[in-house]
Formats: structure tokens, sequence, C-alpha cells
């Protein structure tokens, strides 16, 4: 921006040309004169104003000066006292200052000037006989290692404040040892930062300096009659009620403190002597499955009540029979806790319901016609019907699955399920189907199950709502494998957030579910933009045509 008591440029260059000056640095000089340029006239006019045309536009002539060899400029500058390459800029600025105007016939890129005619370096030019950290002889990475190991640091960050001198106990840095050892010795050995210091160790070392000797600490910690690792680290955070703040001299990772001097395991540390579950021995899988089998158990959530002794009636859980058994026994021929459990066979003989054909007999003689009825019926609304008895499954597909149950076509009595009898697509027909639907969740899956989903096809009467229970040991590998959800979520963040669907829809004046109908039917909607918002936002912010629409 042009200074108020700036002269303007057409009167300032007929001032300057007047003086005949013959390049920027005969400029330089003539501005450096105290009470020579008039103080309208700026000494930097390239800087100052817009109509710039270059120097010799500015003088009226530009005669260029050669630039001098290299080892008459290096005399020169040598003995200046510059020090640093942000100095040597600084004194090629053409704004006179303590060190004085750069010579014309000095390059102000001597690196690239004289690059091939005599540079060795800043540290030649300025005369700090200083070497490019790319000349340097470095020594060895293993010798580099071995030096920096004795200096017992133990973070890169210490190793940055080490080579700023700022470590006063610590030798200062030898000359050849780069201060970016992962970049000089990437190839040449480099394991990272942490072997490069012998960080671990040496942190391991000053935890072992700062804390208490293992029997005096293990001897405190059973004092505090801490029950399980949980307890011990609600005590470590300063959160279970009754005890102290732990001293700091009693390590936070005992077995990290204390792995070769001493430490056997938490069971020792606390005093519960309680073994880790991955160092137990248990018994084999058909050992194990035998005992299971005769506690009578139905399902697995009964195992886990078992295992936490909810169930006094039985006998405690033997300590060589794992919990997580599904886990443990994995590879050792797991097949489920069905099989494990018995659990069907059990709940056969606990079981409150009719049998199948008993059970039917009765639904059949309330004349329900579909499954909108039989749910009516289920949940009360039904008063012209007698109440369901409690011999009466509500889920009559899982308790009679493998005892009769052919479809609700069948337990209803009613023509209006035919195609319950039919046979369903097989697995990868399914699959390919639903595939094509972009649904992105199994609550989707059920939303269009259930006919909600009105932008697509009706469900075919050939593909099961209830897939899991159809196709599992068919192919089944999940709900992500089936829908293929994980491809369809990544397509839809080409859509815009639901906010900016919302400020677009704003300014197109759009009102009601009709216009926006209209407004797509043009076909010039933009592709980010889904044409139907009411199910791509349906989790993340839709609440109706109203709120979308601005109403």
């Amino acid at each position: 921006m042009i200074n108020k008591k700036a002269r303007s440029f057409n009167k300032a260059r007929e001032f300057t040309r007047k003086l005949k000056l013959q390049n920027r640095y005969e400029w330089a000089v003539y501005c450096s004169v105290n009470g020579l340029k008039p103080d309208d006239i700026p000494h930097l006019p390239n800087e100052t104003y817009k109509d710039w045309k270059g120097w010799k536009n500015w003088l009226g002539q530009y005669k260029k000066v050669s630039f001098t060899t290299y080892d008459k400029a290096q005399a020169v500058v040598s003995n200046l006292g510059i020090k640093t390459s942000n100095e040597w800029k600084k004194f090629c600025s053409w704004d006179p200052n303590e060190i004085g105007l750069k010579p014309a016939n000095i390059p102000i890129s001597p690196h690239a000037f004289y690059k091939n005619s005599g540079w060795k370096g800043y540290g030649h030019w300025l005369g700090t006989d200083k070497l490019p950290a790319n000349k340097k002889e470095f020594r060895s990475f293993e010798a580099a290692r071995s030096f920096v190991h004795s200096l017992n640091l133990t973070s890169s960050e210490l190793w940055v404040s080490y080579c700023k001198g700022k470590i006063q106990k610590l030798p200062t840095k030898p000359f050849d040892i780069p201060t970016n050892v992962s970049r000089k010795y990437k190839n040449a050995g480099w394991k990272g930062m942490n072997d490069f210091l012998n960080a671990g160790y040496n942190r391991k070392v000053q935890r072992l300096e700062n804390a208490r000797d293992f029997e005096h600490a293990r001897e405190f910690v059973r004092n505090l009659n801490l029950r399980n690792l949980k307890d011990w680290i609600k005590y470590i955070k300063g959160e279970l009620i009754g005890h102290s703040p732990k001293p700091f001299d009693i390590p936070n990772s005992p077995e990290l403190i204390y792995k070769e001097n001493g430490w056997t395991g938490y069971g020792d540390w606390l005093g519960t002597f309680t073994i880790a579950p991955f160092k137990r021995s248990y018994r084999s899988f058909e050992a194990s499955r035998e005992f299971a089998r005769k506690l009578e158990l139905t399902s697995s959530e009964k195992w886990i009540s078992y295992c936490k002794g909810e169930l006094p009636h039985l006998e405690t859980k033997p300590t060589d029979i794992p919990t997580n058994v599904s886990r443990k026994y994995k590879n050792e021929g797991w097949i489920s806790y069905k099989d494990f459990l018995w659990s069907n066979i059990h709940r056969q003989k606990f079981s409150k319901f009719l049998n199948y054909g008993e059970a039917k007999i009765f639904i059949k003689s309330l004349e329900l016609k579909d499954y909108k009825e039989w749910k009516e019926y289920l949940d009360g609304n039904r008063k012209d019907l007698p109440q369901k008895p409690k011999d009466i499954p509500a889920n009559p597909a899982g308790v009679y699955k493998n005892k009769g149950w052919i479809g609700i076509g069948d337990w209803l009595g009613s023509d209006a399920f035919a195609y319950a009898h039919f046979e369903y697509l097989k697995f990868s027909e399914a699959r390919k189907f639903v595939r094509n639907l972009e649904l992105t969740s199994s609550v989707e899956w059920v939303s269009y199950c259930k006919g909600e989903l009105k932008h697509l096809p009706p469900k075919p009467s050939n593909i099961p709502a209830n897939i899991v229970r159809k196709y599992e040991g068919k192919g089944w590998n999940g709900f992500k494998d089936f829908i293929w959800s994980a491809k369809h979520r990544k397509n839809r963040k080409r859509f815009m957030t639901y906010k900016a669907a919302q400020e677009f829809i704003k300014n197109l004046k759009i009102y009601s579910e009709k216009d926006f109908e209209n407004f797509v039917k043009k076909g010039n909607h933009p592709s980010n933009l889904p044409v139907y918002p009411g199910f791509i936002y349906s989790r993340k912010g839709w609440s109706g045509w109203d709120n979308f629409v601005g109403k």
C-alpha cells in the first residue's frame, strides 16, 4: 500500500532517472547516505508502488555487474563476521544494516552461482569452517548407538534436548554423531528410537532405582488385603474406598519393574495365590462337556450364572473347567453351547408347553387368518377370543423348531401362507438379491421385511425374513457379509450430511415431500443428494419431512 506521504510513482521515477544511477546496488548506496534521498521517495520502490515495472524502468537504464571469482568473493565474505546462513540472507536484503551493504559483484545465492566453480558449503563461504551435514563423516551406526546407550536417555524428546546442549550433566554431543539419527542411519541398522537409546531398559532401571525392593513392596501390598487385579487397578488409581494413596515407591506395573527381580504373578503379589487363567491346566474338552451336561442347564446365560456362583443348588464350578469354554476349546472339539450343555434336551425335559400337535389344535380353533391377527391376539387386543393359555408359546417357531414346526400358515391353519411350504432360494441366490438392495444393517433388513422401505421392491416370498435361522450352516457368515454393509456404508459417504441437505433444500424453496419428488423427477438434483432422504438419513438426524424441509 502506497504511503500517503510518498511522491507519486511517475514523479518519483522522473526524479530518480535524473540521478543516472546504473543499477540497484548504486540505488542502495544512494539511499544509505543520510539526507541525500528525499523523504517522499521510498528506498524500496519495488515494494511500495503498484505501478512498478522493474529496475530498468525505474532508473532509466540498468548495467549488470559481473560477479567475481569464488576465491575473491569468499575472501571478502569470510571477513565480515557473518556466522549463519540467516545472517547472510539479512546481509543480502539491500537494506543497509550493521554489517553493511553486499557488494554488487558478489551473488546473493553463492551456492547456485559457484556450484561448479569452487563452492564448498556455507561453512567455508562464511569462514566458520562448518561442513554441511551431507558432507560430514559420521561414526558407524553401531559405534553411535554404543555411545548413546551410555547416556541413559529414555525418550526421543530427551535426545533432542541433549543435542541442543540442554542437559548439563551429560557430555557434549560428539560432532561425528548426527542429530537426525533416524535419517542418517535409516539403511544402516536403524530399528527405532527405543533401540537406539536403549530407552526401555533405561526406563526400567530408573523405575527400579525409585522403587522399593521387591520383598518389601510385596509385603506392603499383601497387607492391603486386595481380592484381585480389579481391586489393584482401583487402588493404584486412588478409587478404592478405605485405602490411603499408593506410596510413590510402589510401582503401578510391578510385572514390568520386578520381572527379573522376584516377580511370579499377581496371585503371589496380592497374596491371593490364584493362578492366572492362561497359566492354568484345564481338563479336556470331552471331560468338561460331560461334567457340564450333567448340570442340566438350558442356555449359555445359565452357564454364566453358574460360573458366577448364582445357582447355589448346583455344586461349585471346578477350577480346572474354564468359564469361557468357547474360547478355550475353540480348536479342541467345540461346536456350540447347545452341544456343550445339551441345552435343547434339557429344555424339552423342563418344557412347560404343550406338544406341537396339541398346541396347534387350540390355535386352529381361534380361526386367525394371518400373522397380523396372531400378533394382535398375543398383544391381548382380541377381546373376542379367550386369553392365551400359559402352555401355548408366544414364540412357536423357536419352541417347536425340529418338533413339528413348518411355518405360520400351518400353525394358524390358514391358506394365507401357502409360501410357508415353498422351497426357499439357495443361500448364494438370496444373498445376491439382498446385496442389490444396498442395506447397511440388520435393522434396515427388518424394516425391509416389514415393507417399511417403500422405495424398494417387496421381499420375495422365497427369501425368508429369519435368514439367520434358515441359512445357518449353509453359508451364513453374518449380516455384514449377507447384505454387504461395509460396501454400502462406504457408498453412502458420497452423500452430503443431513444438515447440508436441509440447507440445500431450503435454498431451493422446497416445502413438502411432493415438491422434493417433483424436483428429483426433473433429473437436475446433485449426485450427492439422496433421492430417498428418509432412508439414507434414518439414523443421521431424520425425523420426518416437516423437519427436513424446515416447516
